[in-house]
């Protein structure tokens, strides 16, 4: 069996390339993966799997102005379809006209055109629409070329999200090979309709599931498999844990003192985590010195902003662990992109911090899985004064309807909480356990160390189906 796996940029790397996911992929057949990488990127992976894995480069290709246009009136018409239920006040607040002027007239116009088409079916008309403006481009030729070439039993792409991956997935499925492609993250159906379709969809559990039915109610619900996310595989993995005594001194911190872990955000979801990391540093030095915890920071990593400098200057007991990841030639956040040394170091943060504190981040979930406690602040910094997004607004997006009904999180709504709250969750740590675990349970298939495995047969399985019944 053939496998042709699609790494379109850098967000697709920790899942798949950092994973057994390759490995078990090598027990049922060949795998070429078709991407974008740099050679920085591919030399730790080539090294990794040697000749048993090709690693061939997409096609570079423009997208044209019809192209780009439709697929972000897609997004629009999704946003005012589901207004109402999906804050989409505060989503069309994010995607405010920027930079150049033709970008500025690209957004204006996909605006327009996906207002008119915010009902189900304006927005399969805007899928098919897209789909056959890019089967009309000059460059789709390159595409079907090299499948015609390869002749792979599956097409996988390892995110929905990503532009440059359409021409590659629409030319397999114009050749008859099936397509695959997996929900990268828990907020992106919710977010931003699929720039990839494709004949078969992989979810983290039954709960994204309904949510993709819900969103694309023309898909075959025997099309969509849950198999869980690779993502937290690497917390089951005992030969990356450190002892807490080495990973702990390594960074200047007293093993024998609780630790909590401030993990940043990217600057558009939440541009005052400063602030709010200098509010923590204040209030916990307000705590008597042999309760006080210390300060782990790690920021996000595709922030590679100076933001945070005044503060670690100011608050020296403050531990900066930054993550290990390569940033490749290209301005986007796409082309920075993780390492296997970031994935230890990871799993060694959440293991010897004693909670998290941040916005509304996916590193609750981390923390969940080892027993752990998280801290979510929720209040404006002062002088706010109305200019960006608050808070509150971003806590009522979409994805975030499930913590608000299961609380597996401590709030903070006020500076001045931030102290207390953090000593309260660090010393009662089972205090929020079930919570942490029911929504642990609704939001990824467990056991959750079986992701890779799920993926592999859920391919499988498709590309057999495939031989069997060669219409999707």
């Amino acid at each position: 069996m053939k496998f042709l796996l699609i790494i379109p940029d850098g967000v697709g790397i920790r899942n798949f390339l950092c994973t057994s996911f390759i490995d078990q992929l090598l027990n049922h057949g060949e795998v070429t993966v078709w991407h974008t990488l740099h050679d920085a990127t591919l030399t730790v992976h080539r090294e990794r799997w040697g000749a048993s894995v090709r690693w061939c480069a997409l096609p570079a290709f423009r997208e044209g102005l019809a192209e780009r246009v439709l697929r972000q009136a897609k997004i629009f018409a999704q946003i005012h379809w589901r207004y109402h239920q999906d804050a989409g006040d505060v989503q069309l607040r994010f995607r405010r006209p920027r930079g150049r002027w033709t970008s500025r007239l690209v957004t204006i116009a996909a605006h327009a055109l996906g207002r008119l088409h915010a009902h189900p079916k304006g927005l399969a008309r805007l899928d098919r629409r897209h789909a056959g403006a890019t089967l009309r481009a000059g460059y789709l030729v390159s595409f079907e070329s090299f499948l015609a070439q390869e002749q792979p039993d599956i097409v996988f792409c390892t995110h929905q999200r990503a532009s440059r991956a359409v021409p590659a997935m629409l030319a397999a499925r114009k050749l008859a090979r099936p397509t695959a492609t997996f929900i990268y993250s828990w907020d992106n159906l919710p977010k931003g309709r699929m720039a990839v379709h494709a004949d078969d969809f992989l979810v983290w559990s039954d709960y994204m599931k309904q949510e993709l039915l819900d969103y694309y109610p023309e898909i075959d619900p025997g099309r969509v498999t849950v198999v869980g996310t690779p993502q937290f595989e690497h917390y089951f993995n005992s030969h990356l844990v450190e002892p807490r005594a080495t990973f702990l001194s390594g960074l200047g911190l007293d093993p024998a003192r609780p630790v909590v872990c401030f993990s940043g955000d990217d600057q558009t979801t939440s541009p005052h985590d400063p602030v709010y990391l200098e509010d923590l540093a204040i209030q916990l030095r307000r705590q008597p010195p042999e309760q006080r915890p210390q300060i782990l920071f790690r920021r996000c990593p595709v922030d590679l902003s100076d933001r945070y400098d005044p503060v670690l200057d100011r608050y020296p007991e403050i531990i900066s662990s930054p993550p290990a990841w390569i940033a490749e030639p290209g301005a986007e956040w796409t082309n920075i992109v993780p390492t296997p040394d970031d994935v230890a170091l990871l799993v060694n943060v959440v293991a010897h911090c004693d909670g998290v504190i941040n916005v509304g981040s996916t590193m609750a979930l981390d923390f969940a899985i080892l027993g752990k406690p998280a801290v979510y602040v929720a209040y404006d910094p002062p002088g706010l004064n109305g200019r960006g997004i608050s808070i509150h607004d971003l806590y009522r997006l979409p994805h975030l309807k499930t913590v608000h009904q299961l609380q597996p999180v401590h709030w903070v709504h006020a500076a001045e909480e931030l102290g207390p709250a953090v000593l309260h969750a660090l010393t009662h740590p089972e205090e929020k356990a079930p919570a942490r675990h029911a929504w642990l349970e609704q939001q990824v298939l467990p056991p959750l160390d079986q992701a890779s495995r799920r993926l592999t047969e859920a391919l499988v399985r498709i590309a057999h189906q495939h031989r069997k019944d060669p219409s999707p």
